[in-house]
């Protein structure tokens, strides 16, 4: 008789290997196959809607991104050199091989119909990729895609939220020194997007602070601003509500926000519009409302016309412009407090404005504390810092509100303690004529390549051109390079020395004639300006606006 020469276990196991591999064919028959053409692909959240994936090309030789643009006629976009696509959840980039109908790198003016196509090619994907990110750098302004489906799968996860109902009366129009609080989350949200939530609010100065907190992995987010007063302020949410002392929840479906915003996908829902919910331990405001609460009027050839209008709102009306109260003070102050009388006592100069300032009631008790204390913010933002007098002048002017002369008095700290600790971060102005000081600066550095920054504290592009150069920076730390930044008087003492710290290099604030020479000789359009000297002090290259990170790696980087 014949046996068996497999042994029973191990016959048992190739038999099941057999029967496997008999099945492979129809389990990847069963699998959904990647189309070689993708038309309007689902995907999970963008950066921006500027942006409209048309059809996606997969071939053996290459991954064809048809592409369409949206955006402001006459303005331009670019798309970066570096950009590239991966596999989602990995790292390997295939970066773009060639373009049709943009030139990478460059600047492409809109047609005035605001739109207009091009292609983008790409390495080809392999046949098992089905999720892709189409990402043309990894920071915030970027043309960036996230969770793009290569198969015809038509959905992507939403969140289950409802929108609560507020049911705290509106609160009083009062200043605190208590933080609002703004925490929440953000679904659909993944660490690749490099997010940031924020608050801007306006000091006594005037100035436009800024807090923020990074977007944790998991989307949350928390942060503490002091608003000083209830009301409506942006956000990077938009315009939200916020109250000293109480806590804002704010939630944001990313997909369905993505989704409700495009112009060609084809999966919308009808929910898709609510993706915004909001709730509090106070009083809140859904998105919605907030933004049915009408402007205020005005009138370039006639300012009064916002403060008559401000003035004109009930107590109860006047809460949701807690945002431009801050201009409707400094407004006030240009109008009614005479350049002469600013070297004056504080005392003395609030009494001049409330005589000339005969279109705000005498009863404005809130706006009239609020002059008052930013006419001491004045005096920090000069750094003439309060003596154990003017501390007591302070408390005793704001009796009624304590609040005020709490938040003053910590700043006047603050600001003098960064100050003192700014020594080594500011450079002296050299003392030679007018026409031979940017030369000086620059001869001071004779061996090294320069980037000189004009700058000023008030730009908003010139902060974001700081964000984004400072891996720049990083990358250069330790090369024979130095960073050379010039501002003048409009950026204003106390809130220099607030930022400085945190921009590493050498640090020039110059008298307002010597910024407005600079500005003439230099025919400097405005700011940020950039130019760039070789290691002999010869001008290589010069920028009005951020060219971006890629440029001035080419450049800068030709030359270390």
């Amino acid at each position: 008789m014949k046996t068996n020469p497999i042994p029973g276990a191990t016959r048992r196991s190739f038999f099941n290997v057999a029967a496997i591999a008999l099945c492979m064919p129809l389990l990847f028959a069963c699998k959904e196959k990647r189309p070689a053409m993708l038309e309007t692909p689902v995907f999970d959240v963008w950066a921006t809607s500027t942006l409209e994936i048309e059809k996606i090309e997969m071939t053996d030789s290459a991954t064809v991104f048809h592409l369409r643009a949206f955006y402001q006629p006459e303005e331009w976009i670019g798309i970066s050199p570096e950009t590239f696509i991966r596999e989602s959840g990995t790292d390997e980039k295939l970066t773009v091989a060639g373009a049709e109908g943009i030139e990478l790198g460059e600047d492409m003016f809109m047609p005035e119909a605001g739109e207009t196509a091009f292609k983008l090619y790409f390495p080809p994907l392999r046949p098992e990729v089905t999720k892709i990110d189409f990402v043309e750098c990894e920071s915030n302004g970027c043309f960036n895609i996230w969770g793009i489906r290569l198969t015809q799968e038509a959905k992507t996860d939403v969140a289950k939220l409802t929108q609560k109902t507020c049911t705290q009366p509106l609160p009083n129009f009062k200043y605190s020194a208590k933080p609002a609080k703004l925490s929440g989350k953000l679904f659909g949200y993944s660490k690749v997007m490099h997010k940031e939530a924020y608050v801007n609010y306006a000091d006594f100065s005037g100035e436009i602070q800024t807090v923020t907190a990074t977007v944790a992995d998991d989307g949350s987010f928390s942060l503490e601003a002091p608003v000083g007063y209830p009301g409506i302020y942006n956000s990077s949410f938009g315009r939200i509500f916020l109250t000293p002392g109480q806590e804002v929840k704010y939630y944001v479906d990313l997909v369905k926000q993505t989704r409700h915003a495009s112009r060609l996908r084809k999966d919308k829902e009808p929910g898709d519009s609510a993706y915004v919910f909001t709730e509090g331990d106070g009083f809140f405001i859904s998105t919605a409302d907030v933004n049915k609460a009408p402007l205020l009027a005005s009138n370039p050839e006639n300012p009064e016309v916002i403060l008559t209008d401000f003035f004109a709102k009930k107590p109860e009306e006047q809460v949701f412009y807690a945002s431009v109260f801050p201009l409707i003070v400094y407004l006030s102050k240009h109008l009614y407090l005479p350049e002469a009388m600013k070297s004056k006592p504080v005392k003395e100069q609030f009494a001049a404005f409330r005589e000339r300032a005969k279109i705000v009631p005498p009863d404005a008790a809130l706006f009239y504390n609020h002059i008052l204390a930013s006419l001491y913010s004045d005096r920090i933002q000069a750094t003439k810092f309060y003596t154990e007098a003017d501390k007591e002048e302070i408390k005793a002017a704001f009796v009624d509100n304590p609040a005020y002369a709490e938040t003053l008095l910590a700043e006047n700290d603050k600001i003098k303690s960064l100050t003192e600790s700014n020594k080594s971060l500011i450079q002296p102005v050299p003392a030679v004529a007018q026409d031979k000081v940017f030369d000086a600066i620059l001869k001071r550095y004779r061996g090294k390549v320069v980037l000189v920054d004009f700058w000023a504290t008030w730009c908003a592009p010139c902060q974001q051109a700081l964000k984004s150069m400072a891996p720049l920076k990083e990358n250069w730390q330790g090369k024979n390079i130095v960073f050379v930044y010039l501002t003048g008087e409009t950026s204003p003492l106390a809130v220099w020395n607030r930022m400085i710290p945190d921009i590493h290099g050498e640090h020039y604030r110059v008298s307002d004639s010597q910024w407005q020479y600079w500005g003439k000789s230099f025919k400097i359009e405005g700011v940020p300006t950039y130019m760039i000297y070789d290691k002999n002090g010869s001008q290589v290259q010069r920028y009005t606006g951020y060219p971006g990170n890629d440029e001035m790696e080419r450049v800068i980087g030709g030359l270390l």
